[in-house]
């Protein structure tokens, strides 16, 4: 009796843990913001105004600005680690060339070209690449903050920015309607090939950009992975530090950074009608030894085509990512994952996340599926209602799921495992929450295979010993609502959800929303009406709307 007296307790600790809390995730943290420039950190500084300034007559100064930001890239010979440039653009939209970055010039936009006061939202700069030439190729030590970049258009990888072994910081930037096409001769007859990358940024090998505080939106390939970033190749630097495993996060070594952005409408295979499965990740691909840290931001409503995998963060051949604390919510593939798909090897660390009404076309695993001896940790996150397939699959792969809420999730499945090779370790399934599913959980092994399933809080009886039930209660705060009028505004990538009026809607701020078949999270609430991310598209059927519960464990327990 005193043994399962101590599980018990050490249960209830487990789940009264910090993240359980609300603020992991901080939606306040995500999408562009206005930085002011600090001037004093710069040696040269040029201004660029489209209205005022001339590239014939300017030099560059506050009082004879140059026009194009062209010339003045042109124009800077000396930019050193000893001669940082800042280069100050107004309002206004540049196009006509790809731009070429150089390193230690920095490039600031959303300028008033009267005053120099900056706001990125009130002075939009916007470089334009016209569906005509990639808009940005990127360089070390450089950064670009606070652009419109759109419309570009690439035969090769990276639709708007191109980082090929380079590492610049790319923030407060919208990136939108970008677009890589297929290789030329593409074979649409065959499957699994390597197509044109990154809609609206391809990260290519030795890259490590700080991509932070963007917006993604409507970025596409037309056969390739990755329809807002696609992350390609290993860190060559023989130089960098090793790699390790430090409370479940990678330390050392050198990693990309996507933290703080919104995801919202981008596509991979939007041409892929050979169906090739040569297109996954409709948001995010990690491919070939990459290894981004993916924290915090909002990845909402993207979609993987071509009979492709991964509508959220798609992770492959020996890819190592951290995906931490992101809203991964809404998302399709027309094969696996709806939210997110790991295989080929690898070690993905999942953690954090909330995860929901992401869904397959296929039926296929609609949360998260690990395949084709790949390996994930997933922990703490909240994985429920999505739409086929259930929570979470595993199949022929090595896992390590502790401490998630698995609930209220559709398909032929809640949880489902199988292996059908004896050289893995035993998969580990422990103190999780598994409840109310439409389906049971499924496991399935061969003859002397072994699985460690221990602590968990199920309806279901899973193999496995020390299982107890229902040991923790969940509070249940969701809410129904009836809509009165709703509206697309297209420069916020937000709908305004006119309701009933709710009691308490500002604790609603981060919460998940669903409408008929359109799932998306809450930005902000003016009285009753709910500000959300996404383009919803109401059929006469829908009159009414749902609020997810937030899931967390009741103080009692």
């Amino acid at each position: 009796m005193k043994k399962y007296f101590l599980f018990f307790i050490a249960a209830l600790y487990l789940f009264n843990s910090p993240f359980y809390a609300q603020g992991i995730r901080d939606i306040s943290k995500a999408g562009p913001v206005t930085e002011q420039v600090e001037l004093k950190n710069y040696d040269q500084i040029f201004y660029i105004s489209q209205i005022k300034g001339s590239d014939n007559n300017g030099d560059g100064s506050i009082s004879k600005p140059w026009a194009t930001l062209y010339h003045a890239l042109n124009k800077i010979e000396n930019a050193a680690k000893e001669n940082l440039v800042a280069i100050l653009v107004s309002k206004g939209t540049y196009s006509g060339f790809t731009l070429q970055m150089k390193s230690h010039i920095d490039l600031f936009g959303g300028f008033d070209d009267n005053s120099w006061h900056r706001d990125i939202h009130m002075y939009p700069s916007i470089i334009d690449g016209e569906k005509m030439r990639r808009v940005i190729v990127a360089a070390d030590h450089s950064r670009i903050d606070g652009f419109t970049i759109k419309n570009g258009l690439s035969r090769t990888h990276g639709g708007g920015i191109l980082c090929d072994d380079t590492s610049p910081t790319i923030s407060n930037c919208i990136i939108t309607d970008n677009y890589v096409l297929e290789p030329e001769n593409f074979n649409y007859n065959r499957i699994h090939q390597n197509g044109n990358h990154g809609g609206g940024i391809a990260c290519l090998f030795n890259a490590v950009p700080v991509i932070r505080n963007n917006i993604f939106y409507r970025n596409a390939t037309s056969i390739g992975n990755g329809g807002g970033i696609a992350f390609y190749g290993w860190l060559r630097n023989s130089e960098a530090p090793p790699t390790k495993i430090v409370n479940n996060r990678m330390e050392g070594g050198w990693q990309p950074s996507v933290v703080n952005n919104i995801f919202i409408h981008n596509t991979s295979g939007v041409n892929d009608w050979g169906k090739t499965r040569s297109s996954n990740g409709g948001a995010i691909s990690c491919s070939s030894e990459s290894r981004p840290v993916i924290e915090n931001n909002l990845i909402i409503c993207n979609q993987a085509k071509g009979r492709s995998d991964a509508g959220g963060i798609y992770t492959e051949n020996f890819s190592y990512p951290l995906i931490k604390g992101n809203w991964i919510v809404g998302n399709i593939s027309d094969d696996d994952g709806g939210g997110i798909y790991t295989n080929h090897t690898g070690h993905a660390l999942i953690t954090q996340n909330f995860i929901a009404g992401n869904w397959t076309i296929g039926n296929g695993a609609g949360g998260i599926r690990l395949s084709k001896e790949s390996r994930a940790t997933v922990s703490e996150n909240i994985i429920v209602h999505n739409q086929t397939g259930g929570g979470i699959q595993s199949v022929d792969s090595y896992m390590e799921l502790i401490n998630n809420i698995i609930m209220h999730n559709k398909g032929n499945v809640s949880l489902r495992y199988s292996n059908v090779f004896s050289y893995f370790v035993p998969s580990i399934i422990e103190n999780n929450v598994i409840l109310e599913n439409e389906k049971k959980i499924t496991i399935e092994l061969k003859e002397g295979e072994k699985i460690n399933v221990v602590g968990n809080n199920t309806n279901e009886k899973i193999i496995g010993t020390k299982n107890y039930y229902k040991l923790v209660q969940l509070e249940n705060n969701s809410i129904l609502f009836e809509i009165e009028d709703f509206s697309f505004i297209e420069d916020q990538f937000q709908t305004i959800i006119q309701i009933k009026p709710a009691e308490n809607t500002q604790s609603l701020i981060g919460r998940v929303i669903n409408v008929g078949s359109f799932w998306s999270v809450i930005k902000k609430v003016e009285q009753n009406k709910l500000y959300v991310w996404g383009n919803l598209r109401l059929r006469e059927s829908d009159k009414s709307g749902f609020i997810l519960s937030d899931y967390k464990i009741k103080k009692n327990n």
